[in-house]
């Protein structure tokens, strides 16, 4: 499986994402939102979060069945990290 690392504004309706905590759980994107989470540094400010929806799927390149487990949920990261997506072949 070929990943690649980007922007969390560079993910798309359809990218198969890691989870944001580095486990091999993995998404496919249906939905994406957004929030927002206070510093916790007492400055008050606050970070802009992406929410990425979606069913977890088996993330080898060879799979061709996305959303193939149960269980719509989501992944949370914050404006400033990087997401894993798979590659298409």
């Amino acid at each position: 499986m070929s990943t690649e690392t980007v922007s969390v504004a560079e993910v798309r309706h359809g990218d198969v994402i890691r989870d944001p905590e580095g486990r091999d759980f993995w998404r496919e994107v249906r939905e994406v939102g957004f929030g927002a989470r206070h510093k916790e540094d007492g400055t008050g400010e606050q970070w802009d979060l992406y929410v990425f929806f979606g069913p977890f799927v088996d993330a080898r390149a060879d799979s061709d069945a996305p959303g193939d487990r149960p269980g719509v949920d989501r992944f949370v990261f914050r404006e400033d990290a990087q997401v894993i997506r798979r590659l298409l072949p």
